[in-house]
């Protein structure tokens, strides 16, 4: 009987002694690993990021370019609209000048002309510090302010 024991015990035990001959430097190897896995994981992950990032960077940078492009455009315009407008008043000037008959009456409408006129030009300086999000409702108005100016002109 005691045989019978202690052949039980040494085979019970047996695990733990082949357990026991894992070193500690085997087990900081596997942390290592598993380390250095992780680092090039984390690499790949900030290489992507950084990728990720410098795209974007250039699709805001030309957004922003094409946004101040368009911007300058249109403020040229305005500008032309205007100056051509100037023309038209400065002929009204001059036939307001040289009236007898209803002066008086071309005369108040050039008032209400050069009053607009400089309105529009306020705006139409504003253009250059006007942002992506005020764009849109400036140039609505410095068109409808342009057109309106245009009718008084022609009016006349």
């Amino acid at each position: 009987m005691n045989r019978a024991i202690v052949i039980s015990l040494v085979l019970a035990l047996t695990p733990l002694g082949l357990a026991c001959d894992k070193t500690a430097a085997d087990e900081q190897s596997k942390a290592n690993a598993a380390q250095d896995q992780a680092n090039r994981e984390i690499g790949k992950a900030n290489l992507q990021a950084n990728e990720a990032q410098r795209a974007a960077d250039q699709k805001i940078a030309s957004a922003r370019d094409e946004f101040f492009q368009m911007r300058d455009d249109y403020r040229t315009k305005a500008l032309t609209q205007l100056v051509d407008l100037d023309g038209k008043i400065a002929k009204l000037d001059a036939k307001a000048a040289s009236a007898t008959k209803a002066k008086t009456d071309l005369q108040a409408s050039l008032t209400a002309i050069h009053a607009q006129r400089e309105a529009v030009a306020q705006d139409v300086r504003s253009i250059d510090v006007t942002t992506t999000a005020t764009f849109d409702v400036t140039k609505a108005r410095i068109d409808q302010e342009l057109s309106d100016l245009r009718t008084l002109v022609d009016k006349q």
